[in-house]
C-alpha cells in the first residue's frame, strides 16, 4: 500500500499551477507521473501523490521535470484565473475512483494514439529511406551501363588510339 506524500508544495499564477514534490531519495528513473486535465498523479516507492484537480488543466502543454531530489510540474490551466485550492472538495470514494478511472483511460488513450503517430512516423522513414536508396542503384546501375558501353566501344580501337595524348595529338 502506498504511503501519501504529504509534504508537497504549490503556488499559482493566473495561467500556471507549479507543484513541488521532494521525492525522498527515488531516482528519477523510478519516478512514475501520469497526468490529464483533471487528475495528476506521481508515484516513487513507496510514496504516491495523487491530486484530483481543481480545475481543468492543459495536459498537453504542462511539464514534469524530475532531477536534484525533486519533481517540479508545471499545470497550464485551461481559464486564466485564482484558484481557491489544488484539489476538489470532496473525500467521497466513488467520485473519486471515477475521475481516477475516466483519467487512466483518457492516458491510456493519448499513450496509443502517440505509438501509432510514432509507428507511422517510423514508417514513412522507412519508406523514404527505402526510395532514396533505390534511386541511388538506379543511378549506380545508369552510371555502370553507361561505362560498360564505353568499354565495349573502346575494345575495337588500338591500343595508341586509346592514349589521352595521342587523341590531344590528333584534335591539334
Amino acid at each position: 500500500m502506498p504511503v501519501l506524500v504529504p509534504d508537497y508544495t504549490w503556488t499559482q499564477t493566473q495561467s500556471t499551477v507549479h507543484i513541488h514534490l521532494p521525492l525522498k531519495g527515488a531516482k528519477p528513473g523510478r519516478v512514475h507521473v501520469t497526468s490529464t486535465d483533471e487528475y495528476l498523479k506521481v508515484h516513487f516507492q513507496p510514496f504516491l501523490l495523487e491530486v484530483f484537480l481543481f480545475q481543468p488543466v492543459d495536459d498537453d502543454r504542462s511539464t514534469a521535470r524530475i532531477g536534484n531530489g525533486v519533481a517540479n510540474i508545471t499545470l497550464y490551466k485551461k481559464t486564466n484565473n485564482q484558484w481557491e485550492q489544488l484539489m476538489i472538495n470532496t473525500t467521497d470514494k466513488e467520485v473519486m475512483k471515477q475521475i481516477r478511472m475516466k483519467a487512466l483511460m483518457k492516458n491510456q488513450e493519448k499513450l496509443t494514439a502517440e505509438s501509432k503517430t510514432k509507428t507511422q512516423k517510423r514508417q514513412e522513414e522507412r519508406k523514404y529511406t527505402l526510395q532514396s536508396m533505390m534511386k541511388w542503384l538506379r543511378k549506380q546501375a545508369e552510371a555502370r551501363r553507361s561505362v560498360n558501353a564505353e568499354v565495349e566501344e573502346l575494345k575495337d580501337l588500338k591500343d595508341e588510339e586509346r592514349n589521352p595524348d595521342w587523341l590531344k595529338e590528333k584534335g591539334e
